[in-house]
């Protein structure tokens, strides 16, 4: 187990009680020096199930409100959420959420970690496609929905071993039946040697997220085939689709965390299809199941807008002068729906929806960002808010004596086999 990624080592030790890390701890030199020394690890292992998944959403046009609602599953209690109401001058984008870190542009490219409340401004002026979607290049004319429609090029990989922090910002170039790539690791930007070119003309789907799965960014087009790329080895490859869409689908692309597969979901207003895609490339039916009920409802739209393979969000906006939704959750284990709470803010064509799961994840800050935060950067205290929706002044780690309780039951154990050895 030494060699196991810090991530998932993490995810192993996570789940035992506090006498199985003891036994552990007894049991090599590693987890000694990795459960006794390792700060991080004690904070997250009390505050991880504290700190649940959540649900960004706002305006995919610049955002001056911003929403957060915990995504709990159909048994747990129903939330209203939280709202962060932004300076207007500042408006705010989220261009990704992975491992725990959001990318978001807010006059400008930052990543941070809500939970840390640690960030970094990036500089982002060697980017061709960044100032298309916001709007920060006056040479570049376009209108407001096209600029909205090309913020699902953005591409957003955290690496997850802990030891390194890195991450990539990958913005998809489509020329025609070519795409290109253009890369960057948050300091400089540059246009990658590697294209890849389609049989046919075919745009990426509009206002669908991309996946970061295994190391790969994966982006979903009109037709059904998807376009995979790997920002550490620049490798690309077009995966085909025998999938067949169907003018009155609504359609979800994301990934199932439990079985770390890409996922499709279809859904009419009748029914739900669960799709996975296997090793061969071609997707297989996974689970089928009725939609929450919307019958006899006078609706503005509905919309799937989130699943991680535990749980899948559903959006119904109904007719009114409100124009409030509702979502609702599917619980994939218990197979039962349940609400999960309003969904302020209407306008049902121009909302976009970002899963976030918690870590620990601390963002270093560069020089930069250190002189823009000295110069009282008006920017900050936007961003400052995004953060605090994530809230953990109730779920902040409680110094608990995790280390005198370690060594109570690892001294518990050491005792015990010394006398079974005697």
């Amino acid at each position: 187990m030494d060699d196991l990624p810090l991530y998932l080592l993490d995810e192993i030790l996570f789940r035992l009680e506090l006498k199985s890390l003891a036994i552990m701890r007894c049991t090599n030199k590693y987890f000694q020096s990795y459960l006794s020394d390792d700060s991080d690890f004690e904070i997250a292992y009390f505050s991880m199930f504290k700190i649940k998944p959540s649900l960004f959403h706002l305006y995919n046009d610049g955002a001056i409100a911003v929403f957060c609602q915990p995504l709990v599953s159909s048994c747990d209690s129903r939330s209203f959420g939280k709202i962060a109401y932004l300076n207007y001058r500042y408006p705010c984008y989220i261009f990704g959420s992975c491992s725990g870190l959001l990318l978001l542009y807010i006059n400008g490219l930052f990543v941070a970690n809500p939970v840390t409340k640690t960030f970094q401004i990036l500089n982002h002026s060697g980017s061709n496609l960044i100032p298309m979607i916001v709007g920060g290049n006056d040479m570049i004319k376009m209108d407001d929905v096209a600029r909205t429609e090309r913020a699902m090029c953005v591409g957003f990989a955290v690496n997850r071993n802990r030891t390194t922090k890195s991450f990539k910002i990958v913005c998809i170039l489509e020329m025609e039946t070519v795409y290109g790539f253009e890369i960057s690791d948050g300091c400089s930007w540059r246009l990658s040697e590697t294209t890849i070119t389609a049989g046919s003309k075919s745009v990426l789907m509009m206002r669908m997220k991309h996946v970061y799965l295994d190391d790969t960014l994966y982006w979903l087009r009109n037709d059904g085939s998807i376009i995979a790329f790997n920002p550490e080895t620049e490798q690309a490859q077009l995966i085909s689709s025998i999938f067949h869409l169907e003018s009155d689908m609504k359609l979800l692309f994301g990934a199932d965390d439990k079985i770390n597969r890409l996922t499709l979901i279809s859904g009419t207003k009748e029914m739900i299809s669960v799709y996975i895609l296997m090793e061969n490339s071609k997707w297989t039916l996974s689970r089928r199941f009725k939609l929450v009920s919307m019958k006899n409802k006078m609706l503005l739209g509905w919309d799937l807008v989130a699943y991680d393979g535990k749980r899948l969000v559903v959006r119904e906006v109904p007719k009114s002068i409100y124009k409030d939704g509702f979502l609702h959750v599917y619980d994939m284990e218990a197979s039962s729906w349940g609400d999960l709470g309003y969904n302020n803010g209407g306008d049902f064509d121009h909302r976009v929806y970002y899963k976030f799961k918690p870590s620990l994840y601390s963002v270093e800050k560069d020089e930069q960002t250190k002189v823009l935060v000295a110069t009282d950067d008006q920017r900050i205290p936007n961003l400052t808010k995004v953060m605090e929706l994530i809230d953990i002044t109730k779920e902040k780690y409680t110094p608990l004596p995790v280390r005198k309780i370690l060594d109570m039951f690892s001294m518990h154990y050491l005792l015990e086999a010394e006398s079974i050895i005697s």
